[in-house]
C-alpha cells in the first residue's frame, strides 16, 4: 500500500486502492489504518440534517463523497455496489434492509435557510424560534405533546437528500439534486469530514452529535443549543421526551464517550436552565478540541504528508489555520500552498519584519502572492555576488591567518632556541672550572648593562654577586644565562689560530 500513499492521488483514487487491498481479507473501512484520509469538504449546511438512522447517514456520506470528487455537475453518479457499501461500512447481505435504508434517505429532506437554527419542530424540521411552553405537568398529560414546538412561518426551501437510485448488475447509480451538488462541491463555508472516522461510530447519537459539532472545532465551543435540538438529531424516538437524567444516562453520555474514544476530537458538555424563571435544564453547550495525535489527519486534504509536516513543523500552523485551508481546498491547491510557502521564505530572506511566519504564509496563500521569476533572478545574482565577496574575504583572511601563523611559528621557534641556548649555557657554566666561571661573572658584572640592572632589581651590589651565588637569584640567573650564551656564540664565530 505504500505506493498508493506516496504518489499524489485524489481521495477517491486512494479509497479505491484501499478497498482493493482490503478486499481479500473482507476488511471494513473502519478497520483501515492509514496515514492518509478518505473524506471530503462538507458544506456546513449539511450539519442541519436530522432524522437519519446510522446506516442512512453512512449512505449519504458515501454518495456525497463520490459527488465531491467530481468538480463538475453530473446528471448521475455510478459506482460498483460493493465499493459503495464499503464506503458506508455496510456488511449486511439483506437486500430488504438495504432498500429500507435507501427509502429512509429518499424520504428525508434538508431545509436550506440562511437564518440561524436554534430549534426543531415535531417533524424534525429546523426552526428559528420556539413558542412559549406550558408547565411540565400540563405537557405530560397533553396528547399533543409532540407539537410543543411549532413553525411560526411555513416559508422555506426543502431539498431531498438523494434523487433516483438504481441498483442493478452489481452497480449503484444515483442522482443528487443540482442545488445540493453545488453545496457539496462548494469549498466555501465547509469543513472536512473523514469517512475513516465517521464509519467507526456504532451509536446513532454519537454520529449525529459528531456531525453537528464538527464545524465548531476551530472555535473550540458551540453556541448554547436547545436540548430538544440534540434530542431530535437522530429523529423521533423515546429519547426525544425522556427525562433528562435518563436521556443523559442512556444516550448523551454513551455518545460523548464513543466520540472521545473513536473520533479525532475530545468532547465535553455543560447544561443550563436557559428559560428565565425555570430551573429545568433545557440548553446544552459542547466544548471540543482536536486530539493531538489526530491533527495530522488533516494532512489528508493536502495529498502530501511532507507538505503537511512543513506547515506543521516549519510554520507551526494552528488548527484553525488548518481548518481555513481545508475550507478552501478547491481553490488552495497543493501548488498554491507551496507557492505561498516559497513566497514567505523569500520575504524572510529579504529581511522583512514578519511577526509570525504562519500568519504571513496564510496571508500569502489567501492573496495568492508568489515570487516572480525576475525576483528569483535578482536573488540569485545577489547571492552570487555575496558568495564572491565572501570568497574574496575568506581568501584574504586565509592569507592573513597564514602569515600570522608563520610569524607565530617563527617566534615560537626563536623562543625555543633561546631557551635551548640558555640551558646549554648554564650547563657549560656548571661544568667550567672555577677560573672560567669567575671570568664570566666578572665580565658580566663589568660590561653587561642588562646584568647590572638585574643585580640592582635584586637590591644587590655588583661586588655581592660571585660565581658561587649568581645562579641562586632567578632574575640574575636568566640574564646571566643569556649573557653566557652570547659569549659562547662569539667564541664559536672567532677564527681559530
Amino acid at each position: 500500500m505504500a505506493s498508493s500513499v506516496e504518489r499524489r492521488v485524489t481521495p477517491l483514487q486512494y479509497a479505491l486502492d484501499l478497498f482493493v487491498e482490503m478486499a481479500p481479507a473482507r476488511g471494513s473501512i473502519n478497520e483501515a489504518v492509514s496515514d492518509k484520509d478518505i473524506g471530503y469538504q462538507k458544506n456546513r449546511v449539511f450539519a442541519r440534517i436530522i432524522g437519519l438512522g446510522l446506516s442512512a447517514r453512512r449512505f449519504v456520506d458515501a454518495a456525497y463523497f463520490i459527488v465531491a470528487q467530481d468538480p463538475e455537475i453530473q446528471e448521475a453518479y455510478d459506482v460498483t455496489l460493493s465499493f459503495f457499501k464499503w464506503l458506508m461500512r455496510y456488511d449486511s447481505k439483506n437486500k430488504k434492509h438495504f432498500s429500507s435504508v435507501i427509502r429512509s434517505v429518499k424520504s428525508s429532506m434538508l431545509e436550506v435557510t440562511s437564518a440561524p437554527v436554534v430549534s426543531v419542530d415535531s417533524a424534525g424540521r429546523m426552526v428559528e424560534e420556539s413558542v412559549e411552553r406550558g408547565d411540565e405537568k400540563g405537557r405530560a398529560d397533553d396528547d399533543e405533546a409532540d407539537k410543543d414546538l411549532v413553525v411560526e412561518t411555513e416559508d422555506g426551501d426543502w431539498l431531498e437528500l438523494i434523487g433516483r437510485v438504481s441498483v442493478r448488475n452489481g452497480r449503484i447509480r444515483f442522482r443528487v439534486p443540482v442545488e445540493l451538488q453545488r453545496l457539496i462541491k462548494d469549498p466555501e463555508n465547509s469543513y472536512w469530514t473523514s469517512l475513516l472516522i465517521t464509519s467507526r461510530f456504532t451509536l446513532i447519537y454519537a454520529r449525529a452529535i459528531y456531525d453537528h459539532v464538527l464545524p465548531f472545532v476551530p472555535n473550540a465551543v458551540t453556541e448554547w443549543l436547545p436540548l430538544d435540538l440534540v434530542r431530535n438529531l437522530p429523529g423521533k424516538s423515546w429519547a426525544n421526551n425522556a427525562e433528562f437524567k435518563y436521556f443523559k444516562r442512556d444516550y448523551l453520555e454513551p455518545a460523548v464517550s464513543q466520540i472521545n474514544e473513536l473520533s479525532d476530537i475530545e468532547l465535553t458538555y455543560e447544561t443550563r436552565a436557559g428559560t428565565p424563571g425555570s430551573r429545568k435544564k433545557d440548553q446544552i453547550r459542547f466544548r471540543l478540541k482536536r486530539k493531538e495525535a489526530s491533527v495530522a489527519s488533516k494532512a489528508d486534504m493536502l495529498n502530501s504528508v511532507a507538505l503537511f509536516m512543513t506547515l506543521q513543523n516549519d510554520f507551526a500552523l494552528s488548527e484553525k489555520q488548518f481548518e481555513t485551508i481545508a475550507q478552501n481546498r478547491a481553490v488552495w491547491t497543493d501548488e498554491r500552498i507551496q507557492q505561498a510557502i516559497e513566497y514567505t521564505r523569500w520575504r524572510i530572506r529579504q529581511g522583512d519584519k514578519i511577526k509570525t511566519a504562519a500568519g504571513y504564509m496564510m496571508k500569502a496563500l489567501s492573496d495568492n502572492y508568489r515570487v516572480s521569476e525576475a525576483d528569483k533572478q535578482i536573488e540569485l545574482i545577489q547571492a552570487q555576488l555575496v558568495a564572491a565577496t565572501t570568497v574574496q574575504k575568506e581568501s584574504k583572511s586565509d592569507i592573513q591567518k597564514a602569515v600570522a601563523d608563520n610569524l607565530a611559528a617563527a617566534n615560537a621557534a626563536a623562543e625555543q632556541r633561546r631557551h635551548d641556548e640558555i640551558r646549554l649555557a648554564r650547563e657549560y657554566f656548571d661544568t667550567a672550572d672555577k677560573k672560567k666561571r669567575e671570568d664570566l661573572v666578572r665580565k658580566f658584572v663589568a660590561s653587561s648593562t642588562m646584568g647590572l640592572r638585574a643585580i640592582e632589581r635584586q637590591m644587590l651590589k655588583p661586588a655581592q654577586v660571585t660565581e658561587a651565588n649568581i645562579l641562586t637569584f632567578p632574575d640574575i640567573a636568566n640574564t646571566f644565562g643569556s649573557f653566557v650564551a652570547g659569549e659562547l656564540r662569539k667564541a664559536g664565530r672567532a677564527p681559530r689560530k
